[in-house]
């Protein structure tokens, strides 16, 4: 993993201050010319370092690959924490009733709605996402956005799932109904231009974002109380 350490010289806050700039070109570099086609020598200079400056922070390429992960978990995890904390708490209540179960499921899939219709032009972060999710990033970036996103949210969404469908979490048919309602959205970054399309939108702004996500979540709570319905009949 990079280190993570001030400059010798400058102090605390100006050493900080050149490593999230460097990991702010990386992000950008990467994102455009992916992890290959990016290298150490162009990312100092778009970051207006000299190279030995990003071996002091990162060690390598990889190191900062990583760094520029981690420095994206913690963004996505800024705004999705207190929604997936406030979960945690209704689980943790045996006595939970579902419509506080579908009512905590909803609020962490509206942050999820949020990044998916968010459609402007795309920035580099979601450039460097999307080709992280390809693939095409080193190994060990997976493993960092693993631990520090996937796992404790997917144990949440899946745990919420389950109660509501009267398996256990751990159950496979749970884990394939909570990645596919996880993933309603992503549609609309993905095939953008088809979205456009198909719907005669010029753009989507502020108006189409509520739109789609007030839609999403809407069925999402149809589909939920399905869900107890069933589990209620027995069925």
């Amino acid at each position: 993993m990079a280190r993570h350490r001030p400059a010798a010289e400058g102090g605390y806050q100006r050493g900080e201050e050149t490593r999230a700039r460097i990991i702010e070109a990386a992000i950008e570099l990467f994102g455009t010319h992916g992890f290959d086609g990016a290298s150490t020598r162009d990312i100092a200079r778009h970051a207006g370092v000299n190279a030995p400056a990003l071996q002091y922070y990162f060690d390598n390429k990889e190191g900062v690959y990583l760094a520029c992960i981690q420095y994206i978990v913690d963004s996505i995890w800024v705004r999705l924490e207190p929604s997936v904390s406030a979960a945690e708490a209704v689980l943790a209540r045996a006595d939970a009733g579902d419509e506080a179960l579908m009512d905590a499921y909803l609020a962490i899939q509206g942050v999820f709605v949020t990044f998916a219709s968010d459609c402007g032009e795309l920035s580099p972060s979601r450039q460097f996402l999307a080709r992280e999710r390809a693939g095409l990033g080193p190994p060990a970036a997976f493993e960092v956005f693993d631990r520090g996103l996937n796992q404790r949210l997917f144990g949440v969404t899946s745990s919420l799932i389950g109660r509501l469908t009267g398996r256990p979490a751990t159950d496979e048919i749970t884990r394939i109904r909570t990645i596919a309602i996880d993933g309603q959205g992503a549609a609309f970054p993905t095939k953008k231009r088809n979205v456009l399309r198909l719907m005669g939108w010029d753009a989507i702004g502020a108006d189409e974002a509520a739109r789609i996500q007030s839609v999403i979540l809407e069925q999402t709570r149809m589909l939920l109380r399905a869900f107890v319905q069933a589990r209620d009949a027995g069925k």
